[in-house]
């Protein structure tokens, strides 16, 4: 089985456009070296400006204005103190970095979500300082960790040789999985499905069966959160749809290192026509491209018991198996996994967690000591910065039992562990550390990790992913001039071919080259570039 680190080739650049919603890489952070990057020197104390800024709200305070604790932690040991320069109900991310480029970067240090792309553009224009000589003479527990993940630091590593940005490094291998409701196998007598066949039995059986018991013809055979991932189903044909785990980039390596744009492959086409046959057929949820992202599976189980088979985050979708507003409505509810079929060969699965984040932080080149701002970026690759990037306070969050951070009951308690952990503590925000999957597998029921276990174990892994890129300015300037514009007519053209108000038979060749006209070939000159680039390295 190709395991999650030998494919740090996998996964593909994120630039300005990309957005990324899930959980997520690499192993725990290196020890703390006990030197000058871990902690400042006795009685020495320097106050930096800090903007984090993401999900439009998050920043390094809680709903009182106060530092979050693990920074008011991280001050402690570190002798640098930060004040939140960020709005906590601004703007857009996008639009408050932009705000801040006008103002030229004023603050010490800049961090948030999907920030790699822009913080590399301006990094080129002199906006944030290199990195490397701080980490090799002030920042320990940094150059140790790239020393034991060189994959992470090529991916770090800017064409022009230095790294700008500390990126957050997910952990864990299986990110989202098939699940269908085992009560409605067990109800119609079916069995999980191993082939694309016994799948496409399986939905008309959840479309025609009454599984549901109402005695109306209501169910939504499968359904997604987001109508992005509905169209990942195309894997079930056979065909690529995106090189990573976000929803942007679509160009994805084929035979002898070449790459291509997977939405215009005709092997995409068969896929689109299969699923404009299961749409008008009544398998997908028919407000797929209208529902309100992330509501599906609340309303369409708990509130409506009509949705039978997903693809979605395992920890998430399996916690409904223990939801008590949903069995009370249901009680009967049980989810059972599915490994990927395909019509045309093996079954594989695209989506897996990144190597490495577009989230992260960067010094600024107006930042007055760069020296304390790596210093306080190095405290969280050691052992006690990591931990509490991860699970929060000792004693208020968790408890170290047989040397282990154990959550405390009440937080394990908390509607989404992950959010009470960013707005009350500040940790798990985007910043520059290393994930630890075991914070995780604390809150993901057991189904869940059942659901995990048979994915990691199971040979699906295989497409050739695209790795992690860097373009140079010239490049980037390509890609941003294109992306945007390209993707948005893919999404207007891909999803009226599958609700068929336009047939893909007599469209198909005016929507590739109209692709091609917005620059679908040029993205793919400019990460063939950068691939090769990738390669030779």
């Amino acid at each position: 089985m190709m395991k999650k680190r030998t494919m740090a080739l996998m996964m593909a650049a994120m630039m300005a456009a990309s957005a990324m919603t899930g959980c997520g890489g690499s192993g725990a952070a290196s020890s703390n070296a006990g030197s000058e990057g871990g902690k400042a020197a006795e009685g020495e104390q320097v106050t930096l400006k800090m903007h984090l800024h993401t999900n439009n709200k998050f920043t390094i305070l809680d709903k009182d204005g106060n530092i979050l604790p693990v920074y008011q932690l991280a001050a402690k040991q570190t002798g640098v103190v930060l004040e939140n320069t960020a709005n906590p109900v601004a703007q857009k991310s996008a639009e408050e970095f932009q705000l801040q480029a006008t103002e030229k970067f004023p603050a010490d240090i800049y961090g948030g979500a999907n920030l790699k792309g822009p913080i590399f553009t301006y990094a080129l224009q002199g906006a944030f300082i290199p990195m490397n000589d701080l980490i090799e003479e002030h920042a320990p527990n940094i150059k140790k960790y790239l020393e034991e993940n060189p994959e992470i630091k090529k991916a770090l590593t800017a064409p022009d040789g230095n790294i700008y940005m500390l990126n957050y490094v997910p952990d864990g291998e299986a990110g989202r999985a098939y699940f269908l409701r085992q009560d409605w196998l067990d109800k119609l007598g079916l069995s999980m499905p191993t082939t694309f066949e016994e799948l496409e039995t399986v939905l008309y059986a959840f479309r025609d069966g009454d599984p549901n018991g109402n005695g109306q013809k209501d169910e939504i055979p499968y359904f997604n959160d987001k109508f992005e991932e509905m169209i990942r189903l195309a894997n079930l044909w056979g065909a690529r749809v995106y090189s990573n785990d976000s929803f942007q980039d679509r160009i994805v390596v084929g035979e002898n290192d070449k790459l291509y744009h997977a939405w215009t492959a005709p092997e995409f086409k068969e896929a689109i026509a299969g699923l404009n046959q299961w749409y008008e057929d009544g398998i997908i949820d028919p407000e797929i491209f209208t529902r309100k992202q992330n509501t599906s599976r609340q309303t369409l189980w708990t509130k409506d018991n009509v949705g039978g088979m997903t693809h979605e985050w395992i920890a998430s979708t399996t916690s409904y198996c223990h939801n008590e507003e949903l069995l009370k409505a249901v009680p009967d509810f049980k989810l059972g996994v599915m490994l990927p079929v395909n019509k045309n060969g093996k079954g594989f699965e695209e989506h897996q967690r990144a190597m490495m984040k577009p989230d992260g932080w960067a010094i600024s080149s107006n930042c007055k000591n760069p020296e304390a701002a790596i210093r306080f970026m190095d405290w969280f690759y050691s052992e006690e910065g990591n931990r509490a990037a991860n699970y929060g306070i000792e004693g208020e969050t968790y408890d170290m039992v047989d040397g282990k951070p154990i959550f405390k009951p009440e937080v394990l308690k908390q509607g989404s562990v992950q959010t009470y952990l960013e707005q009350n503590y500040g940790a798990q925000l985007p910043i520059g550390f290393a994930q630890d999957f075991e914070y995780e597998k604390q809150w993901t029921s057991p189904e869940g990790l059942e659901a995990y276990n048979t994915y990691v174990n199971a040979d699906i892994y295989t497409a050739p992913y695209t790795p992690i890129l860097n373009l140079t300015a010239e490049e980037t300037e390509v890609y941003d001039s294109y992306l945007t514009v390209l993707n948005e007519y893919q999404n207007e053209r891909i999803s009226a071919f599958i609700t068929g108000k336009e047939d893909i038979e007599t469209g198909w060749d005016s929507y590739v080259a109209k692709c091609q006209e917005l620059g679908s070939e040029e993205i793919v000159k400019v990460y063939q570039a950068a691939y090769d680039r990738y390669l030779a390295q």
